[in-house]
């Protein structure tokens, strides 16, 4: 089992940027830590696929066949228009679906970006099997959107996913 530990600040530049929310809002800052102690980190631990849920082991435009997630995706992406890569995650894959542990919750990670536009246009989709819940962030064109309604946490999170998932396109905004 391998665990990464990644700063909060990562999600705070992101915020600070004036990231936007689907509908176009700026989103309200919220403090990620302890009043007062600067810092708070997110660990995300990666861990092996539950048997219950080997069937997400999968690229992600396999993913889709899937009925819960497929049932949770699709509506997520009706709340905005997106190009046929999103709809159908058949963008560019660095490798199968992972298992990801943060705090007390999992999560399945599917990753992928616009074919031959990476460095543009890029997807991370958080899934909770347990809720049956979608939540993405969408990076176009340094425009950050998210969709499916996630919390703070879960936005925080998405943040520092795309951060670490696409290190060499964000290492000179950080």
């Amino acid at each position: 089992m391998r665990k990464m530990t990644v700063l909060i600040a990562a999600a705070a530049i992101f915020l600070g940027l004036g990231v936007m929310d689907v509908h176009g809002q700026t989103p309200k800052k919220e403090s990620a830590g302890k009043p007062g102690s600067g810092k708070s980190q997110i660990v995300i631990e990666f861990v092996s696929f539950p048997d219950q849920y080997k069937r997400y082991e999968v690229y992600p435009w396999e993913t889709l066949k899937v009925d819960d997630f497929r049932a949770a995706y699709t509506a997520m992406v009706e709340e905005g228009k997106f190009e046929d890569w999103v709809r159908s995650l058949t963008g560019t894959a660095q490798g199968k679906n992972r298992m990801i542990r943060v705090s007390r919750e999992s999560f399945v990670l599917v990753v992928c970006c616009k074919p031959h536009m990476c460095d543009t246009s890029q997807i991370i989709v958080l899934y909770d099997p347990v809720k049956k819940k979608t939540f993405s962030m969408l990076a176009v064109d340094g425009k950050f959107s998210w969709f499916g309604k996630p919390p703070g946490h879960i936005k925080d999170l998405l943040n520092v996913l795309l951060v670490e998932e696409f290190r060499a396109i964000y290492r000179g905004q950080i």
